[in-house]
């Protein structure tokens, strides 16, 4: 199951949260094996967001979590893929916006650890 959770300085509106929602879930499946079937994602909006210095009011920073490791590659395009959502469904330049990608080698699912 991964997660992704992103937090953006602007306050989001429905359309926007849900175009990113829709396009995380399509992006996910750049990593084999991952689909938006076990996507969770967690977006939290008007955060306080400070970069270089300066509260920026178009910032974002994404976590991506992945139950074990995946191929540079894929996690390249899956980067990129994120940076041009962000960009083009919520007005966040890619100058502004932190992407990391977290590998798990347990995960914890449906009351088990995996």
């Amino acid at each position: 199951m991964p997660f992704i959770a992103v937090r953006t300085a602007q306050k989001l509106m429905a359309p926007q949260k849900q175009a990113l929602k829709e396009g995380l879930g399509q992006l996910i499946a750049l990593i084999p094996g991952k689909s938006e079937e076990k996507l969770m994602i967690g977006l939290q909006d008007a955060q306080d967001l400070y970069f270089r210095g300066e509260e920026k009011d178009s910032a974002a920073f994404v976590e991506v979590r992945l139950k074990d490791k995946a191929d540079w590659d894929d996690k390249a395009k899956l980067t990129e893929g994120i940076f041009n959502l962000l960009e083009k469904k919520a007005g966040i330049p890619k100058d502004c916006a932190y992407i990391n990608i977290m590998e798990f080698d347990c995960w914890g699912s449906r009351g088990v650890l995996k």
